[in-house]
């Protein structure tokens, strides 16, 4: 009754760390929404990214990362954006990207 075919692709949204070198690092729930409920923290950034309030969102998450304890060294911005990830690739343990778009990128407070 609630099930449905799914396609082989999913795109979700997600604000990651970003270091000098380019390379991202995944952040806590409790820093991209400020609450520990996935369902929550995720449908918040997905509105933020549809209603064009992405950047103000990043701000936010921004500076909730300067106060955390566990920010990855070396972090110099953030980047809120939607990846497209290979279903079965990603089940599988592989790399799933299979594309990415940045909505907005703010630099993280000193």
């Amino acid at each position: 009754m609630y099930s449905s075919a799914r396609g082989a692709e999913v795109t979700l949204a997600t604000a990651q760390a970003v270091g000098a070198d380019g390379a991202t690092s995944t952040l806590s729930l409790g820093v991209i929404g400020d609450s520990d409920d996935p369902l929550v923290v995720a449908g918040e950034l997905r509105d933020a990214i549809s209603d064009g309030r992405a950047a103000d969102r990043c701000r936010g998450i921004a500076e909730r990362a300067a106060r955390w304890d566990g920010l990855p060294a070396g972090t110099t911005a953030i980047e809120v954006a939607t990846e497209r990830h290979d279903v079965v690739v990603q089940v599988e343990g592989g790399d799933s990207l299979v594309g990415r778009t940045v909505h907005a990128r703010c630099e993280v407070p000193a």
